[in-house]
């Protein structure tokens, strides 16, 4: 059985979400695809949270439906699935070994805040089409 977790990110205030987008993607994802290799988890979506327009602050706030700012202090949401929690298990604790940790440290603080990353695992999915 297939188990997910969610990650959820918040850039680096110094970029636009724009360059967020684009750091994440053209660079952050390849480098942890590469030193994942055959670890790389079966899906690895990411899905961003709008902000069309900068604030009078540059504050780049998110286009709200229903609750307030202060509930989207993230930027993205990611949802990784892997064939099994071994596999989850092994991607988590090869980001963590010593050299992996540090190059990929490096990247992130070039574009999110790392102490505001949170993840979660789910407990299932449903879908009605």
């Amino acid at each position: 059985m297939t188990v997910s977790a969610l990650l959820f990110i918040t850039r680096n205030p110094t970029l636009t979400p724009s360059q967020f987008k684009t750091h994440y993607e053209t660079v952050h994802v390849p480098l942890i695809k590469a030193l994942a290799g055959s670890d790389w988890p079966l899906s690895h979506k990411r899905t961003y949270i709008a902000r069309p327009a900068p604030g009078d602050d540059n504050s780049h706030p998110a286009a709200v439906l229903l609750g307030s700012q202060e509930d989207f202090s993230y930027d993205c949401i990611t949802q990784v699935t892997f064939a099994d929690e071994a596999g989850l298990k092994t991607f988590f604790a090869r980001r963590m070994e010593p050299d992996t940790k540090e190059i990929v440290d490096a990247d992130e603080e070039k574009f999110l805040v790392a102490e505001k990353v949170r993840v979660v695992l789910l407990g299932g999915e449903e879908i009605t089409q």
